[in-house]
């Protein structure tokens, strides 16, 4: 692949990434709608128990949807570290991957931080 396919590819990757967020954002937003209509109110209920797994599972596929773009971009890296005579765009996308290892390693943190606080809120 030539340089501008690489970057085509990069800014894919990136969109991609982001999309990848949209499922938890909606499921997030159904969540604080249901919480605040009361349905979780009282004791706990069918209501909260839906809600936790609903949550638990478009949490998890989104995070592995984007841990797998994160390893396909840290790829593209490598091809852009490869490429002769590289563009100033293409070098500073060749000198990101320390900055998706760190993305993927806080994916993990915050994603098991959230899933240890929901099930202390659960609880």
């Amino acid at each position: 692949m030539n340089e501008k396919d690489l970057v085509e590819l990069w800014n894919d990757k990136r969109r991609q990434i982001i999309s990848a967020q949209m499922p938890s954002v909606i499921a997030l937003a159904v969540i604080t709608v249901m919480a605040m209509m009361g349905y979780f109110d009282g004791e706990y209920s069918y209501a909260q128990s839906f809600a936790a797994i609903f949550l638990v599972t478009v949490g998890s596929l989104s995070v592995l949807n984007q841990l797998a773009v994160i390893r396909e971009a840290q790829t593209i890296v490598k091809d852009l570290e490869a490429v002769d005579n590289p563009s100033a765009l293409a070098r500073t996308i060749a000198s990101s991957g320390s900055y998706l290892i760190y993305t993927r390693i806080l994916m993990v943190v915050f994603s098991l931080a959230l899933l240890a606080a929901l099930t202390l809120l659960i609880l």
